[in-house]
Protein backbone atom coordinates (compact mmCIF):
# COMPACT_ATOMS: atom_id res chain seq x y z
CA UNK A 1 0.00 0.00 0.00
CA UNK A 2 1.37 3.33 -1.00
CA UNK A 3 1.90 5.58 1.66
CA UNK A 4 0.21 8.95 0.42
CA UNK A 5 0.62 11.32 3.68
CA UNK A 6 2.41 14.36 2.47
CA UNK A 7 5.56 15.36 4.05
CA UNK A 8 6.25 18.85 4.78
CA UNK A 9 9.18 20.04 2.77
CA UNK A 10 11.61 22.39 4.33
CA UNK A 11 10.95 25.99 4.20
CA UNK A 12 13.62 28.47 2.89
CA UNK A 13 16.57 29.21 5.03
CA UNK A 14 16.39 32.14 6.94
CA UNK A 15 17.99 35.01 5.82
CA UNK A 16 20.64 37.02 8.03
CA UNK A 17 19.61 40.28 8.98
CA UNK A 18 23.68 41.24 9.01
CA UNK A 19 23.82 40.13 5.51
CA UNK A 20 20.57 42.30 4.57
CA UNK A 21 22.19 45.24 6.32
CA UNK A 22 25.18 44.22 4.59
CA UNK A 23 23.06 43.98 1.16
CA UNK A 24 21.19 47.24 1.72
CA UNK A 25 24.02 49.36 2.27
CA UNK A 26 26.34 48.59 -0.81
CA UNK A 27 23.16 49.40 -2.86
CA UNK A 28 22.86 52.41 -1.41
CA UNK A 29 26.69 52.92 -2.26
CA UNK A 30 26.12 52.43 -5.95
CA UNK A 31 23.49 54.23 -6.21
CA UNK A 32 25.23 57.30 -4.20
CA UNK A 33 28.44 56.79 -6.51
CA UNK A 34 25.72 56.63 -9.95
CA UNK A 35 24.18 59.77 -8.61
CA UNK A 36 27.60 61.43 -8.70
CA UNK A 37 27.89 63.67 -11.88
CA UNK A 38 31.82 64.77 -12.26
CA UNK A 39 34.79 65.75 -10.01
CA UNK A 40 34.45 67.04 -6.96
CA UNK A 41 30.01 66.96 -6.70
CA UNK A 42 29.20 65.81 -3.47
CA UNK A 43 25.69 64.11 -3.17
CA UNK A 44 23.98 64.41 0.00
CA UNK A 45 27.70 65.06 1.51
CA UNK A 46 27.69 61.19 1.73
CA UNK A 47 30.18 60.71 -1.68
CA UNK A 48 32.71 62.70 -3.16
CA UNK A 49 34.89 62.48 -6.47
CA UNK A 50 37.94 64.16 -5.52
CA UNK A 51 39.21 66.44 -7.89
CA UNK A 52 42.25 66.47 -10.07
CA UNK A 53 44.05 68.79 -7.45
CA UNK A 54 43.05 66.60 -4.50
CA UNK A 55 45.67 64.18 -3.16
CA UNK A 56 43.65 60.85 -2.72
CA UNK A 57 47.22 59.73 -0.82
CA UNK A 58 46.76 62.71 1.77
CA UNK A 59 42.86 62.50 2.36
CA UNK A 60 43.71 58.72 3.14
CA UNK A 61 46.50 59.94 5.35
CA UNK A 62 44.43 62.32 6.96
CA UNK A 63 41.28 59.31 7.56
CA UNK A 64 44.00 56.86 8.85
CA UNK A 65 45.60 59.43 11.07
CA UNK A 66 42.03 59.93 12.88
CA UNK A 67 41.36 56.70 13.08
CA UNK A 68 40.37 55.62 16.93
CA UNK A 69 40.17 51.95 16.34
CA UNK A 70 40.35 49.72 12.87
CA UNK A 71 42.25 50.66 9.56
CA UNK A 72 41.59 48.36 6.59
CA UNK A 73 43.09 48.77 2.95
CA UNK A 74 42.91 46.45 0.23
CA UNK A 75 45.57 46.50 -2.04
CA UNK A 76 45.05 45.20 -5.58
CA UNK A 77 47.72 46.97 -7.71
CA UNK A 78 51.43 47.37 -6.98
CA UNK A 79 52.54 50.99 -7.97
CA UNK A 80 49.35 52.13 -7.22
CA UNK A 81 48.63 55.24 -4.71
CA UNK A 82 46.92 52.49 -2.35
CA UNK A 83 50.33 50.67 -2.35
CA UNK A 84 51.85 53.48 -1.46
CA UNK A 85 49.62 54.21 1.48
CA UNK A 86 50.29 51.02 2.99
CA UNK A 87 53.97 50.92 2.58
CA UNK A 88 53.88 54.26 4.33
CA UNK A 89 51.46 52.72 7.15
CA UNK A 90 53.55 49.78 7.72
CA UNK A 91 56.84 52.17 7.86
CA UNK A 92 54.59 53.29 11.05
CA UNK A 93 55.08 52.65 14.63
CA UNK A 94 53.06 53.01 17.70
CA UNK A 95 49.47 53.49 15.81
CA UNK A 96 46.94 53.48 18.62
CA UNK A 97 44.18 51.29 15.42
CA UNK A 98 44.39 48.37 14.33
CA UNK A 99 46.06 47.97 10.86
CA UNK A 100 44.90 45.19 8.70
CA UNK A 101 46.18 44.98 5.08
CA UNK A 102 44.14 42.47 2.38
CA UNK A 103 46.79 41.75 -0.66
CA UNK A 104 47.08 40.62 -4.14
CA UNK A 105 49.67 37.91 -4.06
CA UNK A 106 51.43 39.55 -6.42
CA UNK A 107 51.65 42.45 -4.59
CA UNK A 108 52.70 40.69 -1.51
CA UNK A 109 55.48 38.94 -2.92
CA UNK A 110 56.93 42.27 -4.48
CA UNK A 111 60.36 43.55 -3.00
CA UNK A 112 59.24 46.49 -0.71
CA UNK A 113 56.36 43.65 1.08
CA UNK A 114 59.04 41.13 1.55
CA UNK A 115 61.16 43.53 3.26
CA UNK A 116 57.53 44.55 5.46
CA UNK A 117 56.80 40.54 6.15
CA UNK A 118 60.46 40.41 7.63
CA UNK A 119 59.21 41.81 10.60
CA UNK A 120 57.00 38.91 12.18
CA UNK A 121 54.98 41.86 13.84
CA UNK A 122 53.93 43.70 10.53
CA UNK A 123 53.18 40.36 8.77
CA UNK A 124 50.42 39.63 11.21
CA UNK A 125 48.69 42.95 9.47
CA UNK A 126 48.68 41.50 6.26
CA UNK A 127 46.58 38.47 4.42
CA UNK A 128 47.01 37.38 0.88
CA UNK A 129 43.27 37.60 -0.73
CA UNK A 130 42.49 34.96 -3.86
CA UNK A 131 39.14 37.87 -4.44
CA UNK A 132 39.47 40.52 -7.15
CA UNK A 133 38.43 43.39 -4.38
CA UNK A 134 38.30 47.44 -5.29
CA UNK A 135 40.93 49.37 -3.93
CA UNK A 136 39.73 50.55 -0.53
CA UNK A 137 41.42 52.35 2.91
CA UNK A 138 38.02 52.19 5.47
CA UNK A 139 38.48 53.64 8.58
CA UNK A 140 36.26 52.68 12.13
CA UNK A 141 33.50 51.64 9.74
CA UNK A 142 32.61 55.87 9.44
CA UNK A 143 34.54 57.33 6.28
CA UNK A 144 36.44 55.64 3.70
CA UNK A 145 38.36 56.51 -0.20
CA UNK A 146 37.34 53.99 -2.56
CA UNK A 147 39.33 53.64 -6.11
CA UNK A 148 36.87 52.68 -9.16
CA UNK A 149 37.51 52.97 -13.18
CA UNK A 150 36.13 56.00 -15.04
CA UNK A 151 33.75 55.03 -17.48
CA UNK A 152 36.05 56.89 -20.02
CA UNK A 153 39.42 55.31 -18.95
CA UNK A 154 41.45 56.25 -15.78
CA UNK A 155 40.91 55.97 -12.41
CA UNK A 156 39.02 58.32 -9.74
CA UNK A 157 39.04 58.03 -6.42
CA UNK A 158 36.27 58.85 -3.78
CA UNK A 159 35.86 60.15 -0.93
CA UNK A 160 32.60 58.30 1.29
CA UNK A 161 31.36 59.80 4.38
CA UNK A 162 28.11 57.62 4.75
CA UNK A 163 28.46 55.80 7.65
CA UNK A 164 26.18 53.11 5.98
CA UNK A 165 28.26 52.87 3.31
CA UNK A 166 31.76 53.00 4.94
CA UNK A 167 29.99 49.96 7.11
CA UNK A 168 29.34 47.97 4.69
CA UNK A 169 32.76 48.49 2.61
CA UNK A 170 33.68 47.30 6.25
CA UNK A 171 31.78 44.05 6.17
CA UNK A 172 32.71 43.46 2.91
CA UNK A 173 36.41 43.89 3.97
CA UNK A 174 36.07 41.35 7.26
CA UNK A 175 34.51 39.33 5.11
CA UNK A 176 37.91 38.87 2.89
CA UNK A 177 40.23 39.06 5.71
CA UNK A 178 38.58 36.15 7.12
CA UNK A 179 38.66 33.89 3.68
CA UNK A 180 42.27 35.45 2.91
CA UNK A 181 45.41 33.48 3.83
CA UNK A 182 47.98 35.05 6.03
CA UNK A 183 51.00 36.43 4.45
CA UNK A 184 54.04 34.01 6.24
CA UNK A 185 57.68 35.78 7.03
CA UNK A 186 60.28 34.87 4.35
CA UNK A 187 57.95 33.30 2.46
CA UNK A 188 60.20 34.15 -0.88
CA UNK A 189 62.55 31.60 0.44
CA UNK A 190 62.77 27.72 -1.33
CA UNK A 191 62.85 26.26 -5.40
CA UNK A 192 60.01 27.79 -6.60
CA UNK A 193 61.33 31.34 -5.69
CA UNK A 194 64.93 30.80 -7.28
CA UNK A 195 65.39 32.24 -10.76
CA UNK A 196 65.75 28.57 -12.06
CA UNK A 197 62.07 27.97 -9.90
CA UNK A 198 61.30 31.09 -12.05
CA UNK A 199 61.71 29.52 -15.38
CA UNK A 200 60.42 26.18 -14.83
CA UNK A 201 57.17 27.48 -13.84
CA UNK A 202 57.28 29.49 -16.93
CA UNK A 203 57.53 26.40 -18.50
CA UNK A 204 54.70 24.53 -16.49
CA UNK A 205 52.66 27.67 -17.43
CA UNK A 206 53.40 27.59 -20.96
CA UNK A 207 53.17 24.00 -21.79
CA UNK A 208 56.92 22.73 -23.13
CA UNK A 209 57.99 18.92 -22.77
CA UNK A 210 60.37 18.61 -19.59
CA UNK A 211 63.07 17.61 -22.75
CA UNK A 212 62.71 20.97 -24.37
CA UNK A 213 62.52 23.14 -20.61
CA UNK A 214 65.93 21.04 -19.67
CA UNK A 215 67.54 21.87 -22.73
CA UNK A 216 66.88 25.81 -22.22
CA UNK A 217 67.66 25.37 -18.82
CA UNK A 218 70.71 24.03 -19.79
CA UNK A 219 70.52 21.09 -16.74
CA UNK A 220 70.04 17.76 -17.01
CA UNK A 221 66.40 16.09 -17.36
CA UNK A 222 66.34 13.94 -14.52
CA UNK A 223 67.71 17.08 -12.60
CA UNK A 224 64.67 19.01 -14.39
CA UNK A 225 62.21 16.28 -13.12
CA UNK A 226 63.70 16.41 -9.18
CA UNK A 227 63.19 19.94 -9.44
CA UNK A 228 59.98 20.25 -10.88
CA UNK A 229 58.73 17.22 -8.21
CA UNK A 230 60.49 20.03 -5.31
CA UNK A 231 58.58 23.35 -6.36
CA UNK A 232 55.20 21.05 -6.74
CA UNK A 233 55.63 20.60 -3.01
CA UNK A 234 56.34 23.97 -2.38
CA UNK A 235 53.42 25.34 -3.52
CA UNK A 236 50.77 22.76 -2.88
CA UNK A 237 50.36 21.53 -6.92
CA UNK A 238 49.07 18.57 -7.39
CA UNK A 239 49.74 18.49 -11.23
CA UNK A 240 51.76 20.08 -13.39
CA UNK A 241 49.03 22.14 -14.77
CA UNK A 242 47.97 23.23 -11.84
CA UNK A 243 51.46 24.06 -10.89
CA UNK A 244 51.37 26.95 -13.47
CA UNK A 245 47.80 27.89 -12.45
CA UNK A 246 49.03 27.63 -8.66
CA UNK A 247 52.18 29.97 -9.91
CA UNK A 248 50.12 33.13 -11.42
CA UNK A 249 47.70 32.96 -8.17
CA UNK A 250 51.01 33.25 -5.99
CA UNK A 251 51.99 36.14 -7.49
CA UNK A 252 55.51 33.98 -8.58
CA UNK A 253 54.27 34.67 -12.57
CA UNK A 254 52.39 37.32 -14.21
CA UNK A 255 48.94 36.39 -15.83
CA UNK A 256 50.88 36.94 -19.34
CA UNK A 257 52.77 33.91 -20.67
CA UNK A 258 55.61 35.17 -23.51
CA UNK A 259 56.16 31.38 -24.83
CA UNK A 260 52.48 29.78 -24.68
CA UNK A 261 51.68 26.43 -26.00
CA UNK A 262 55.60 25.68 -26.90
CA UNK A 263 55.04 21.71 -26.50
CA UNK A 264 52.82 19.55 -24.69
CA UNK A 265 53.77 18.74 -21.01
CA UNK A 266 54.89 15.01 -20.33
CA UNK A 267 51.86 13.60 -18.32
Amino acid sequence: MVNRESKSLPGPPERNPVDDEVSRALLRLQELMKSTQGDGEEVSGAVRVLDSGESAVDVSGQLIDSARSDVGIIVQAAGSEVEAIALELLSRSGHQARMRLLCAAHVVHSRAFRAALADSALSQTIRVADACLSETVVVDSRAAVLWTDRPGGGRQASLISDAASAGALSSLFATGWLSAAPAKPGAEAGRARSETGRRILESLRDGRTDEAAARELAIPLRTYRRYVAEIMREIDASSRFQAGARAVQLGLLPQESDGANRGTTNA
